[in-house]
């Protein structure tokens, strides 16, 4: 009899967090609300996920050396995108060059130098490809486009729409820029970041969003100069910072996180989708401005300042009481959106995850770093520092769902 009223209570409490289960997820599912207005589809989300999912990543190639053959050594600051062949393409900032590998990581080529001549640097951005599959990088110090194949050949500059950076070109050769303005006056200068969408000949289609900013205009004696710099600092450490990105569709994705909101445009540059989440902001901890405190004064610049400017500088700083809703957002092959909450080096990345129409499904930690971090080719790609020298890191990646209290690979 026992035996009974315990086999019976055991599947009775099993029903019963059946229920609850799937009541939570219907109930999660209902929030999840995807209506339309004016023509623009809002995907309005929960707090919670809809499922326990995450990303596992394994580290499958890495590029770079601490010393040895120079074609294999970076600079502090580099950037790279891969093909479709799977070729890596490595914008060293610090030498103004190229550098071309396979997709096993061997040395190829090298593509453009330092100068002034066509096809020679002044200032790099990161390689994209155009519709003809050429490679386009931005000299924003010299504010020209320029154009080489993939065998590094030049082929031609244009010139970039003002002072622009994080330029697209999408399948039409229409651009897609940055575009940054400044209007001084007596005691302030008002700094516009304008995303803009342009034709061929750089005329203006579309203004997609527009955001603005103010600092004081200090004096030219040494303390005021450390109070400018404060003040440059204020607009950028743990402040929200503009996000764009080009889907292969031509679709755009842009992000101001000063709230949970992305903004998707059509080709056209008409604001066609947004993506919303209900969120609970995460506080500046102690924690953060030491973070932040011990990367600045590694910065070259900062590491030789005499330490009393150096004091001042930080006492200078006004930190706000919470982190902006996101750090940055990027587009996987499936088409969701992986969106990078929050990440400390060396530590953790947290990740949102939303589905193809806006949904949020997922919610994970893992330990991927952030820098440059993109999906291709059925991999993730991102620039790693270790031990202050930075690396190109290749990454096979599975997608896992939490089913009958395990972790198993999504279908």
């Amino acid at each position: 009899m026992k035996n009974k009223i315990y086999s019976f209570l055991v599947f009775f409490i099993g029903i019963f967090i059946a229920l609850n289960y799937f009541s939570k997820e219907i109930s999660a599912e209902e929030k999840a609300k995807i209506q339309k207005s004016d023509d623009v589809v809002v995907a309005a989300n929960p707090k919670t996920p809809k499922f326990k999912m995450r990303i596992v990543f394994k580290e499958e190639l890495s590029i770079g050396l601490i010393e040895g053959d120079e074609n294999y050594m970076f600079s502090g600051e580099i950037c790279f995108n891969t093909d479709g062949d799977g070729n890596f393409y490595v914008c060293d900032e610090g030498t103004l060059r190229i550098q071309k590998y396979s997709p096993e990581g061997k040395y190829l080529l090298t593509i453009g130098r330092r100068g002034l001549g066509p096809g020679e640097f002044r200032s790099l951005s990161v390689v994209r490809f155009d519709k003809d599959d050429n490679l386009y990088i931005c000299d924003v110090t010299r504010r020209r486009i320029h154009f080489f194949s993939k065998e590094g050949e030049f082929l031609k500059q244009i010139k970039m729409p003002g002072p622009s950076e994080n330029i697209y070109i999408n399948s039409k050769g229409l651009m897609v820029a940055e575009k940054y303005e400044e209007v001084l006056a007596d005691n302030s200068v008002t700094m516009f970041t304008t995303i803009e969408l342009l034709n061929e000949e750089l005329t203006p289609l579309a203004e997609l969003y527009r955001i603005k900013r103010e600092m004081p205009v200090r004096g030219r004696d040494l303390s005021s100069a450390v109070q400018s710099y404060a003040d440059m600092a204020n607009l950028i450490v743990y402040q929200p910072q503009e996000i764009l990105t080009l889907a292969r569709n031509d679709f755009i994705y842009f992000g101001y996180p000063e709230k949970y909101e992305i903004n998707i445009f059509s080709p056209e540059g008409k604001l066609v989708k947004k993506i919303t989440r209900d969120y609970e902001p995460l506080p500046v901890s102690k924690k953060d401005i030491k973070n932040f405190e011990e990367e600045i004064s590694g910065e070259e610049g900062f590491n030789s300042a005499p330490e009393d400017l150096l004091k001042k500088f930080f006492q200078l700083i006004k930190y706000p009481k919470y982190k902006p809703a996101y750090q940055s957002f990027t587009l996987m092959e499936n088409g969701w959106l992986a969106l990078i909450v929050d990440s400390v080096k060396g530590e953790y990345t947290i990740f949102d995850l939303f589905d193809q129409e806006g949904r949020y499904i997922a919610n994970f930690k893992t330990t991927i770093p952030v820098e440059g971090l993109f999906f291709k080719n059925g991999k993730a790609y991102a620039v790693a520092t270790e031990n202050d020298f930075k690396f190109v890191k290749r990454y096979n990646f599975e997608i896992q769902e939490y089913k009958d209290i395990k972790w198993v690979r999504k279908k």
